[in-house]
Parts: structure tokens; sequence; C-alpha cells
């Protein structure tokens, strides 16, 4: 009886660290966000600086990721009720589509399915008709921004507008890895 016990504690804290951990990565994204907000707000590009113009920019980048966070967990909280699962193992099995590795359990095996169809369909799919293109036009787009911004001397907002499109020409070498995992966890589930 002692050791059913011991082990059920054991679970239980296991729990809770698994969600501390999650509320301290969340939190961290939001520091981060903000303080890279505050950052551009303050002067990025401008030549001089101005505190009140970065915790602006702060607290707006603050609440857009908070926005974004919410809004994404409730997604994913609502798939996960569908299926049956609990949040928390929805976006375990996620994270081995995401991977290309298929679940053994045969409720995770659903969800699997579920999330492989839907990743199929996205916005986010190389199978998706636009996202090549637009992943294109908009580092193009990026990389004329930073052509005219050092035709302006603007150099700063140059260098922004450059790594932009450096972050968009990755996203879309990204996708087709992502692509040959999305498949290849799909294989494993036999669809």
């Amino acid at each position: 009886m002692a050791r059913s016990v011991d082990s059920g504690t054991r679970k239980d804290a296991g729990a809770v660290r698994q969600r501390l951990r999650v509320v301290g990565a969340v939190l961290a994204v939001l520091v981060m966000a903000a303080a890279a907000g505050f950052l551009a707000g303050a002067g990025f590009g401008t030549g001089t600086s101005d505190a009140v113009r970065g915790l602006v920019v702060a607290v707006a980048v603050g609440l857009l990721a908070a926005g974004a966070t919410v809004g994404v967990w409730r997604v994913n909280r609502r798939h996960a009720a569908r299926l049956g699962i609990s949040t928390s193992r929805y976006l375990r099995v996620a994270r081995s589509v995401r991977r290309g590795e298929a679940p053994d359990d045969p409720v995770e095996r659903a969800a699997a399915a579920d999330l492989v169809s839907r990743m199929r369909g996205g916005p986010g799919s190389m199978s998706h008709l636009w996202a090549p293109r637009l992943l294109i036009g908009g580092g193009v787009l990026w990389g004329a921004a930073g052509v005219v911004f050092i035709a302006d001397d603007a150099y700063g907002w140059a260098l922004y507008a450059f790594a932009m499109m450096g972050l968009v020409l990755v996203q879309l070498v990204s996708l087709r890895r992502r692509e040959r995992r999305l498949e290849a966890a799909a294989r494993g589930l036999g669809i």
C-alpha cells in the first residue's frame, strides 16, 4: 500500500515539475519578447533613444505574445478534449509527429492521425499552394526594403530588413524538412 502511494506522489511531483517547466518557458518567451520590443521601440534605427516609446512597444509586443500564447493553448486544449486526451499528452504527440515519429498507443495514434491530416492541409505545409510563393515573395520584399534603407542611410533598419529576409528564407527551407518528417509520421501511422 505504501508503495503505490509513494509512486502516486512521485507521479504528481513529476506533473507539477512539468507544469512549472512549461510556465517558466512561456514566461521566459514573454519577457524576451517584451525586452526585444523595448529595445526596438527605444531607438533601433533612429539615432536617439526614447524610454517611453520603448515601454509602449514592449507592452504592445508583450500583449501580442501573451494573446497568441493563450489562443494557441485554447485551440490545442479544444482539439485534445475532442480526442479525449489531456492537453499535455496532445502536445507530446504533436512533438513526436513533427519529429516524424508515430506513437504506439492507440489513443495517441488517433491524435497523431488527426494532427497529420490537419498539418497536411494547413497554410504552413509545402503542399499548400501559396506557402512557398508567399515566403519567396516575403523574402524579396524584405530584401528590397533593406536596399531602400541602405539608400536612405538607415543602416539599422537595413540590418533589420535583411535579418527578416534571412528568417523568411530559412522558413522556406524548413518547409521541405517539415514535409519530409510529416510524411515519415504518416507512413508510420499507415495513412
